[in-house]
């Protein structure tokens, strides 16, 4: 109630605002150039060029392990296609901690040698050609060693510290799978199909991609069969061995007569069911409710689950997810990985905040819809803060060689949620941004994107002009800063605003819309304005007696206010002081009528993205600007007369 009443006392005022004659260059040309020049030192995830020279189709990995260590043995097929004009040497990846016992290519046993600690090379007695199939197989065995956690092996032996249950589990992300199975790891080469068959000692379970075809039993346990036959990045297979026990059930997608299994794999501990069935059970919820964000759960003909290992986190493997706790908020940011990494990979570790960034946004998402907006604000707020600890780095990666960049809390992670609330605030419609996002999985699905690609579908979805906008907050580093001067005389109110990027060779002037909250004893209200350059003055016109102002009072965009200040000298600028131009009606619906225009006067009208939807050179004293047209929301009319700008706020509803 007190926010729909705030909102037609903002849609009541009659106000204009009305910028400095102070003007900034743009920094676009140069956050462009910026970005250029960081792609080209994006480094790929191939450690060998070479590994490009085919299309890996289908892998099936045969391997024996145990949750007591993290032995490894057994065999990893790869078919794949020729896309060079000549493939003379199979090279693929694997840790120099595993032993090779032999390889074959299409049958022929073959020698493998050792290019570095992680490069293979197999030369083939013949070439095979351009389009042509082959079929490589690597017997192998070893026991890694040095896996903690992260980014230091991508197979873990880990012992539970709250249950006491021992785990042997893999945690490839992003360059990791090389240390427990021969692979190509190029984030823009998918896998088309996969099977992943693990034999495990009597009492233990697996947990992997895909659905369960067959539990074998053999002499030395039982093999569990996973097949996957979705797409997936090498990075995202995965199996998981414990003695565990399932809770499994199955989900129903509103709107369709679609079901799916959810298949969960739990400590065999009985009070960790009885504790978190609800959250479990939540898990269908949640799955619908990214389904109408984003599109349809991408690999509904398959399943979803988590599996507990003793991660400090969780691991977005394709279909299950590794989690070392059953939270129900970090189960939604792994569950929504299955489109924002899995689903829609990003092409390049530069572009990492495409996976994270979007994941721990839809934290808040969660929040917002299944604890309210007090709750997502409060999540939204303590990101803001984190990164407001520093005023340098990027979301764009600008060293892809070191894992701590790719993966950082602060940039890739918090700075991309920051930056896709942002864009939701800019965007000011819901309908349009998340149609956005689902053109965009739709586009992409079961493939790889950039940041450029998205930029390209919003921009596409939304009717706006958004390169500004990412450039300047994924290419560009830092944020607004702002101090604050206001001051009331009567009903007018002025607001001074004076920014600078908190790295000003960066970005010197952010361009953003932001919200004012205009404060009294009889009530608040909420304006939002365009703010684009270092020093901008505000105008309203207010019945209200005035006690002080916030800037940005619910975190819509990432920015610190250095000061405010309430100082009468800011209304004896004289171009306050002149009688403005008359618009009306003030919020309008088919038009609004400009009066008192001097012949010769530049108008043009920008929406709050700071796009040019209107532009005329009057030549008369009055004229109309249509706006049936226009979608509803905030607009700013600029004029120019005798190298003096104002600037008028126009609400269309």
């Amino acid at each position: 109630m007190e926010t729909h009443q705030t909102i037609n006392r903002a849609l009541r005022l009659i106000l204009f605002t009305l910028f400095s004659f102070i003007t900034t260059v743009s920094n676009a040309q140069t956050i462009c150039n910026k970005a250029q020049k960081q792609v080209s030192y994006a480094k790929t995830t191939v450690a060998n060029l070479h590994e490009d020279d085919y299309d890996v189709q289908y892998v099936k990995l045969d391997l024996k392990v145990s949750n007591l260590s993290t032995a490894i043995a057994g065999s990893a097929t790869t078919k794949a296609k020729v896309v060079a004009p000549l493939l003379t040497d199979y090279y693929f990846e694997l840790s120099n901690q595993l032993t090779i016992d032999s390889a074959l290519i299409n049958g022929q046993k073959l020698v493998a040698v050792s290019v570095s600690p992680y490069v293979w090379k197999i030369s083939l007695a013949n070439g095979l050609s351009q389009n042509s199939t082959f079929s490589a197989t690597i017997y192998y065995q070893g026991s890694p060693s040095g896996g903690t956690g992260f980014f230091t092996n991508g197979l873990l032996q880990q012992t539970d510290g709250i249950y006491g249950v021992s785990v042997t589990h893999t945690v490839s992300a992003a360059i990791h799978s090389r240390d427990w199975w021969p692979c190509k790891q190029s984030l823009t080469d998918k896998i088309d199909s996969a099977d992943i068959w693990v034999t495990v000692p009597t009492g233990l379970k697996v947990a992997g991609n895909g659905l369960l075809k067959n539990i074998t039993a053999l002499p030395t346990g039982n093999r569990y069969e996973w097949a996957s036959r979705y797409p997936a990045d090498y990075y995202l297979l995965s199996f998981a061995v414990a003695p565990y026990t399932e809770y499994n059930y199955q989900m129903h997608f509103t709107g369709s007569p679609d079901s799916m299994l959810i298949q969960n794999y739990l400590y065999n501990v009985p009070s960790i069911l009885q504790q978190h069935q609800g959250q479990l059970d939540s898990l269908s919820q949640l799955i619908n409710y990214f389904s109408g964000l984003f599109g349809k759960y991408p690999f509904f003909k398959e399943k979803f689950g988590v599996c507990m290992t003793p991660l400090a986190g969780g691991m977005e493997n394709q279909t299950m997810v590794s989690l070392g706790s059953l939270d129900i908020q970090l189960m939604a940011h792994e569950l929504s990985h299955q489109w924002w990494g899995d689903n829609v990979t990003c092409q390049s570790l530069a572009d990492m905040w495409l996976n994270e960034g979007w994941a721990t946004y839809c934290e808040q998402l969660f929040l917002e819809h299944f604890r309210g907006t007090a709750a997502a604000k409060a999540q939204r707020t303590s990101v803001f803060n984190d990164i407001l600890l520093t005023n340098i780095g990027s979301v764009y990666v600008d060293d892809t060689t070191q894992e701590g960049r790719i993966y950082s809390s602060r940039f890739t992670y918090n700075k991309g949620a920051a930056v896709a609330h942002m864009l939701r605030y800019v965007v000011n419609n819901d309908a349009l941004y998340f149609q956005g996002l689902k053109n965009y999985h739709q586009q992409f699905k079961f493939s790889t994107a950039t940041t450029n690609d998205l930029i390209n579908v919003m921009n596409q979805a939304t009717g706006l002009s958004l390169d500004t906008f990412f450039q300047q907050w994924i290419y560009g580093e830092g944020y607004p800063k702002h101090n604050i001067t206001w001051a009331q005389n009567g009903n007018t109110v002025v607001i001074k605003l004076d920014q600078i990027g908190s790295k000003p060779s960066s970005v010197s002037v952010f361009k953003m819309p932001i919200d004012i909250q205009l404060k009294s004893s009889s009530g608040d209200t909420l304006i939002r304005v365009m703010n684009d350059r270092a020093t901008q003055y505000y105008v309203f016109q207010w019945g209200a007696q005035m006690n002080g102002m916030v800037l940005d009072p619910n975190d819509q965009i990432l920015n610190k206010v250095l000061s405010v200040t309430n100082d009468n000298s800011i209304l004896e600028i004289q171009a306050i002081n002149e009688l403005p131009i008359q618009i009306f009606p003030n919020p309008s619906i088919d038009y609004w009528t400009v009066q008192h225009v001097r012949p010769g006067t530049l108008l043009k009208l920008f929406d709050v993205t700071g796009k040019l939807i209107f532009q005329k050179t009057s030549q008369s004293d009055s004229f109309i600007i249509p706006s049936k047209s226009l979608p509803n929301g905030v607009y700013t009319l600029h004029v120019w007369f005798n190298n003096m700008l104002r600037s008028y706020q126009l609400i269309r509803q």
